[in-house]
């Protein structure tokens, strides 16, 4: 089952021209739906305690911490514990990797990512998640 494009999205990355690539990869896959950018972990947890989200993307390397503790924490929490999680990250050691799914992560995606890639990565973690 694709990924609704009209979902709502919380993109954390902090670094600008990956947050606007992002952002840019995802209207022209075809998501149409707000996309909430979160430069930090502060920024993010602020929006999750204000907004509703379907989908949250998530970098692993941030100025005040890690999208590996965001995982963590967000897991716990039961409005947020069923939503389908992307690790979009440079760190491509399987470690990692085995580490975010174990987690709770529902896909890992590598730095640089292509346009193809990232789409079927949402529609796997949307689909690990809403079934078909």
């Amino acid at each position: 089952m694709p990924a609704p494009a009209n979902m709502k999205i919380l993109l954390l990355e902090d670094m600008d021209s990956i947050r606007q690539q992002m952002v840019s990869d995802l209207r022209a896959l075809g998501f149409s739906g707000e996309i909430h950018e979160a430069p930090d972990l502060k920024t993010a947890v602020s929006f999750c305690k204000d907004k509703e989200f379907q989908f949250i993307i998530s970098d692993w390397n941030l100025p005040d911490g890690t999208g590996f503790d965001f995982l963590v924490k967000i897991k716990k929490v039961a409005k947020l514990a069923k939503l389908p999680f992307l690790m979009c990250t440079t760190m491509d050691e399987v470690e990692n990797m085995i580490k975010a799914i174990h987690e709770g992560a529902n896909e890992y995606v590598v730095k640089p990512w292509q346009k193809e890639e990232l789409g079927q990565k949402i529609n796997f973690a949307w689909d690990a998640v809403n079934g078909s």
